[in-house]
């Protein structure tokens, strides 16, 4: 039991690191947009939910496939389930939560980055 959890824990951690990356790169490839919004009149915290957005639609489809897939594949892990149905649906919204929290607080460093581009040096950059 023990092995499966280290295997979970193992393959849980790329989450936020590719989120967080994902959305770096989204925030970098677009710094040109938000200075251009920024200038228009946008606010700090319409940046922040523009990011925040884009990271939630990111996550939302992984959890939603993952508990798709969680789903299919629940016959074939009958047999590694303990004290658990695999149809569970306390364990499939707590762990799609948990995964939801996880990414989304990965989203908070580039979305403060963005709210932070400089409006005048974005421009002037390119």
């Amino acid at each position: 039991m023990q092995f499966l959890v280290g295997f979970a824990v193992v393959g849980s951690v790329p989450t936020p690191v590719g989120v967080h990356g994902i959305l770096s790169l989204w925030v970098a490839a677009r710094r040109r947009e938000i200075a251009i919004r920024t200038v228009v009149g946008a606010n700090p915290g319409e940046i922040h939910k523009l990011n925040f957005g884009e990271g939630f639609k990111l996550t939302a489809g992984g959890v939603f496939g993952g508990l798709a897939a969680a789903r299919v594949l629940s016959s074939v892990l009958r047999s590694f389930l303990f004290e658990v149905e695999p149809t569970d649906p306390v364990a499939f919204i707590g762990v799609g939560l948990l995964f939801t929290i996880v990414a989304l607080s990965a989203c908070w460093a580039p979305t403060r980055r963005a709210a932070k581009v400089d409006a005048l040096e974005a421009l002037r950059y390119e």
